[in-house]
């Protein structure tokens, strides 16, 4: 075979749209030695490269003995993207949840470990150091998997919010908490297997979790004020479980240390009870502030105090029905009862009654008594604002 002559096996770069097929056998490889060694000799795209050769040599073993020069497939990089790398995507799988940080987490979690600290401290006597770890978001199943036995969870209502959350004290903790109430010196080592809980250790348990459910709601504030109640307790999951086992929550742990003991508290609830939250969750605007600026709070007073408000007074008013309006016409006399007590309106919100009068040659009102504005009068004016 001579290096003049047009055969497609040669040259670096072949016509990529085009597939050539051609049998390989020794011959052509001979050819092609041949070819290389006089590559010096030849000029333009008619030398043949080694990398040419090594493709030819792996074609022989190949049971077709086929060259096979793929068209026009998209590549990534140097690879070849074929089917193989197609991923198919569940829309409804809960593992499409954006295992994001939330940084807001972090600040509820540890403004609950401080205040816990102090609870713990003032029903047992006992210092506690609590490190909180990083809120995950991970599978029920999984999180409840990998909970030690026996542990002790206790099932509790998180309304407004839907669903129910969790509260578990691992064995060691559990251990810990009887030894320091009771006042264990922890010298003997904790025996957890197959051991339960009397009816005098769930109480202290049940203490502990009523000051973790008033220092958790404490926590909370900032984001949603929860009515929290323990609905159910056991020594074992499945009679206590919050969510299926594929569903997404939100897990924390504390790692607890009493002097000489050591246990770790664990809170879960599922991810869909707090996704309403979940943008004030990520970004972080809960701030933790304990105590208020007192000059904010003067500033704020005084532009308020500032603020310009529209103030009517309702003299009388009557119901009439469509019918009647419908035939009311221009010079037309509604009759009503002159009333001795008028309401006055603030921005639409009722805040006095007072009798109604004239002075100083114009008309006036003088307030007798005073309205707290309930909730629904402010929605209603909010509403009537927005008409």
């Amino acid at each position: 075979m001579s290096t003049d002559e047009k055969n497609p096996l040669q040259g670096a770069n072949p016509s990529p749209p085009e597939t050539i097929s051609a049998t390989v056998n020794q011959d052509d490889i001979d050819a092609l030695m041949a070819a290389s060694v006089d590559a010096t000799e030849t000029v333009g795209d008619t030398a043949v490269s080694q990398d040419d050769i090594d493709a030819l040599m792996d074609l022989v073993g190949t049971p077709s003995n086929t060259l096979s020069v793929p068209s026009s497939e998209p590549k990534r990089g140097d690879q070849k993207v074929g089917r193989s790398d197609a991923v198919s995507v569940d829309l409804l799988n809960q593992d499409r949840v954006a295992r994001s940080r939330m940084p807001t987490m972090e600040v509820l979690n540890d403004r609950f470990a401080r205040a816990f600290r102090g609870s713990l401290f003032n029903y047992l006597r006992v210092n506690a150091d609590i490190i909180p770890t990083s809120a995950q978001m991970t599978k029920y199943g999984d999180f409840i998997g990998k909970i030690a036995l026996p542990s002790y969870f206790v099932m509790v209502s998180m309304t407004p919010l839907r669903g129910s959350m969790l509260f578990i004290l691992d064995p060691y903790l559990c251990y810990a908490v009887i030894e320091a109430f009771f006042g264990g010196n922890g010298k003997l080592e904790p025996k957890l297997e197959g051991r339960d809980f009397s009816v005098i250790e769930q109480r202290v348990f049940n203490q502990i979790i009523d000051h973790a459910i008033a220092d958790f709601t404490s926590a909370w504030d900032p984001i949603v004020k929860l009515q929290m109640k323990v609905t159910r307790s056991d020594v074992k999951a499945q009679f206590v479980g919050i969510a299926a086992s594929p569903e997404i929550v939100v897990a924390s742990s504390f790692e607890i240390e009493m002097e000489r003991w050591r246990g770790k508290f664990f809170v879960c609830f599922p991810y869909h009870s707090v996704e309403p939250f979940r943008e004030q969750l990520i970004s972080g605007v809960a701030a933790d502030q304990t105590e208020m600026d007192a000059t904010w709070k003067t500033a704020l007073h005084k532009d308020i105090q500032d603020a310009c408000v529209e103030a009517t007074v309702l003299l009388a008013a009557r119901n009439i029905t469509f019918g009647e309006a419908s035939k009311l016409q221009a010079g037309d006399i509604i009759p009503f009862d002159k009333p001795d007590i008028a309401t006055l309106f603030v921005e639409d919100i009722p805040i006095g009654d007072g009798r109604y009068g004239v002075s100083n040659r114009k008309y006036a009102l003088c307030i007798t008594q005073y309205r707290s504005p309930d909730e629904e009068d402010i929605l209603k004016a909010v509403q009537i604002k927005k008409e």
